[in-house]
Parts: C-alpha cells; sequence; structure tokens
C-alpha cells in the first residue's frame, strides 16, 4: 500500500460511507471512511482517513454535529425502584 506523502495541502470531496473509532486513553483515533462518487463506491475504491484527536475535540465536534442537525442525546432511562433497591453502588 503506496503511501502519498507531499508538503502542499489536499482538499477533497465526498461522501462518508463509514466511521469508527479507537479509545487511546486520552486521546482518540477517528477513522472516516468516503468514496468519491457512486462508481467508486460501487467498485470499492473507499478512501480512509485517520484523525488522532482529543476527548475535548472529539466531544465538541459530537456537540456541532447534535446541533447542526437539531438532534439531542436520549434521555437516560430511570431506574426503576426494584433496580435502585438491588443495584450494588
Amino acid at each position: 500500500m503506496a503511501t502519498n506523502v507531499s508538503n502542499e495541502a489536499v482538499e477533497q470531496t465526498g461522501v462518508v460511507v463509514g466511521w469508527n473509532h479507537h479509545d487511546l486513553g486520552g486521546s482518540i483515533v477517528l477513522r472516516m471512511q468516503s468514496a468519491v462518487s457512486r462508481s467508486a463506491l460501487e467498485d470499492n475504491r473507499i478512501d480512509s482517513f485517520h484523525f488522532l484527536m482529543t476527548r475535548n475535540q472529539a466531544m465538541l465536534l459530537a456537540k456541532y454535529l447534535l446541533d447542526a442537525t437539531g438532534q439531542t442525546l436520549p434521555k437516560k432511562a430511570r431506574q426503576t425502584i426494584w433496580q435502585r433497591l438491588t443495584s450494588q453502588s
């Protein structure tokens, strides 16, 4: 697998087709996958980008995406009285 090393900045446009992350303690590695076109996706020509970010950067990105889409995190379900009485806290 060849790596393209250049001193010039590159700007790419594509459609996000997948992502995942790996926890590194105080940091997170975010891997995003994209395809530049439908035919590229159909031919399995998917680009992967790896970003190392702090937990704070990840939280700010998550908040930005939630705000941009008008969504919020789901509320945690309140424990039933039975769950509270039997919990090992």
